[in-house]
């Protein structure tokens, strides 16, 4: 009995077909996700940024979303996300300021 359950036993593949949700990157075993930590790894290791990413992400969502939505969609709190909104909009604000001051040659 011990001998069919090792003969017929194989090592988890990410070629067999899994029960559950399928992951775009799947981690091990490959019925779970990757770790945040572990694709952040792999990105930077091939020269993609991931704070940088993150932080265009969280401004360019900061800037057109409520901060109680912002909380939610990023998983975290909501002083933060009123943080980000505030950074949003101070940074459009000024830039708008700036740019209205500069002369338009044509």
């Amino acid at each position: 009995m011990v001998r069919s359950e090792l003969i017929g036993a194989r090592a988890p593949s990410v070629l067999q077909p899994i029960d559950g949700p399928r992951y775009l990157l799947p981690g091990r075993p490959p019925s779970q996700p990757r770790t945040q930590n572990g694709i952040s790894k792999i990105l930077n290791r091939n020269g993609l940024p991931t704070l940088a990413a993150r932080n265009t992400a969280m401004i360019e969502s900061a800037g057109r979303l409520p901060a109680v939505v912002l909380s939610d969609l990023f998983g975290i709190s909501i002083t933060t996300a009123h943080q980000w909104t505030e950074l949003a909009a101070a940074s459009w604000a000024e830039y708008l300021a700036a740019d209205s001051n500069t002369p338009r040659t044509r």
